[in-house]
């Protein structure tokens, strides 16, 4: 795989690989797990052609590990920060050299219970947002709330342990607040994604004034 080998910092490269929406009926918890563990399969092959691509380091060339709460790490080579993500049939690769990184992709979708994710992840002003909204408009946009706070805490490698409700963010991106274990809200560049049919993604990394360069391919139906 070919891609574009920039020098320096002050950006992150973010891929994304996207394949058609899963169809079908419900599934057991056996093809739930059975899907899950394709999908983590093919984000860190992601993340390794990612490397690959911006480093010239082969993938079987390449070290990578997990920190105490199951991030990726990557050994060798040095100096870099990844972060990976995968929802139905899309999976998603962010790369750093300046700071910690988070990314977090969703499939748009009907929420089972919308109200429940606003009680335990949106803030006041962001539940105003979401309410304010279209009915048509309202799942998607909570998942977009959701993905920018899941990307933050990704970066500050606290997980869902974070205060996720402190994460605030407006309607259009801007961020409001961030909990005090962020720091400054100077410190960090927060983006989403540009939007594809059914795909919601945003990516975070704790330094001021990053640019994000974002690819995205085409995931194989037999990754989903």
């Amino acid at each position: 795989m070919n891609g574009p080998r920039l020098a320096g910092t002050g950006y992150v490269a973010v891929w994304l690989a996207v394949g058609p929406a899963p169809g079908g009926g419900p599934l057991s918890l056996d093809q739930r797990a059975r899907r899950y563990r394709r999908a983590r399969a093919a984000a860190h092959r992601l993340g390794r052609q990612l490397v690959e691509a911006y480093t010239s380091w082969a993938p079987d060339h390449q070290a990578w590990e997990r920190d105490g709460r199951g991030r990726p790490l990557v050994v060798e080579p040095g100096g870099l920060q990844v972060s990976l993500s995968h929802a139905e049939a899309v999976v998603a690769a962010a790369l750093s050299w300046d700071a910690p990184v988070g990314v977090d992709v969703e499939r748009l979708r009907p929420l089972a219970d919308r109200r429940a994710l606003a009680r335990t992840a949106l803030a006041e002003a962001e539940r105003q947002a979401v309410d304010e909204l279209p009915d048509v408009l309202r799942d998607a946009q909570a998942l977009r709330f959701w993905t920018r706070k899941e990307a933050v805490a990704k970066a500050l490698g606290t997980g869902l342990a974070t205060d996720l409700r402190g994460i605030v963010t407006t309607a259009d991106g801007a961020v409001v607040s961030l909990p005090d274990q962020c720091g400054d809200i100077s410190e960090w560049s927060l983006a989403d994604l540009p939007d594809r049919v059914g795909v919601i993604a945003s990516v975070a990394v704790r330094a001021p004034g990053v640019r994000f360069v974002h690819r995205t391919l085409s995931l194989p139906a037999d990754e989903g």
